[in-house]
């Protein structure tokens, strides 16, 4: 039977869900705890039914060749993973997963390992899994395919939107902490800054205390005049400019607070189903930090 756009449509619905339940699964047994792996809420991967349906309709033509489908399928499936990859992190500033720690990889989105498993994943779709798969899909009558591709297409579309909105969410949030540790590092500099000169102060006003101290003893004043005179520089040298810095750190680290305790249910979920997502400047792992206290 011919494969028309409806076929691959529903097989990519099939093939989020397999894909859901292997990814689950794998990372769950990596995490030792249940992990609802994902972009999505639902139990869909999306770009699990993409690669699929992608290999499926790359390797069509090349089925009688074992070694040209695995090639096939390594060079569609890692483009796949590239691309995905890449603009989600231009998109949400979210890495995903990340193979950063993996031999010959780039930019962290594909690696040697992913891209060899990916080919033999493709041999393993073309040549087993997706026999049953199409055999099902053919014995829906068109009417059926139809209303089941209605139905499925509205929860996606439901349930994508409402991820994409927390995603966009969290990247705002990642973005002004972003601009919020700009600032306090600016802070940081300016304390330092005043510490600095303060110390220089200090050492000017010790020096001039001691030759003040000097003239007095040589002129012999009374002992009560003496010690009202040392009380009062000492409170000189206790003064210090440090209270506005200060008070400026201060409202800035509260802020980035209550930028962690203000990330509601979408984003929190978002950010447990990916254990390994990660951004540049640490916010998701201050986030997972937050949420485990």
């Amino acid at each position: 039977m011919e494969y028309d756009f409806l076929t691959f449509y529903l097989m990519f619905f099939i093939y989020s869900f397999l894909g859901w339940c292997f990814e689950s699964c794998y990372v769950s047994i990596k995490e030792k705890k249940w992990v609802n792996r994902g972009f999505m809420t639902i139990p869909f991967l999306p770009i699990y039914g993409f690669g699929a349906v992608s290999i499926l309709f790359a390797t069509l033509p090349f089925m009688a060749n074992p070694l040209l489908v695995y090639i096939v399928a390594v060079i569609t499936a890692t483009v796949l993973e590239l691309l995905t990859g890449a603009f989600m992190e231009k998109l949400f500033k979210v890495k995903y997963w990340d193979y950063s720690n993996n031999f010959m990889n780039y930019k962290g989105y594909i690696c040697l390992k992913s891209s060899i498993t990916w080919g033999f994943m493709g041999m393993l779709i073309a040549y087993i899994i997706n026999s049953p798969i199409a055999d099902f899909v053919f014995s829906l009558t068109r009417a059926l395919s139809l209303g089941a591709a209605a139905v499925l297409t509205l929860i996606f579309a439901v349930d994508f939107v409402r991820s994409f909105r927390a995603a966009y969410s969290l990247r705002d949030m990642i973005m002004n902490n972003a601009r919020l540790m700009s600032e306090l590092n600016e802070i940081k500099e300016e304390i330092f800054s005043v510490i600095e000169k303060s110390r220089e102060q200090a050492e000017e006003r010790r020096a001039a205390f001691a030759a003040e101290i000097k003239e007095k003893m040589e002129a012999a004043l009374s002992y009560m005049e003496f010690d009202d005179y040392i009380i009062e520089k000492l409170r000189e040298l206790k003064n210090t400019e440090f209270e506005s810095p200060a008070s400026k750190l201060h409202d800035k680290l509260a802020s980035l607070k209550e930028n962690i305790s203000s990330a509601d249910s979408h984003r929190i979920a978002l950010i447990r189903r990916n254990p390994s997502a990660r951004c540049s400047n640490g916010f998701i792992k201050e986030i997972r930090a937050h949420i485990k206290k």
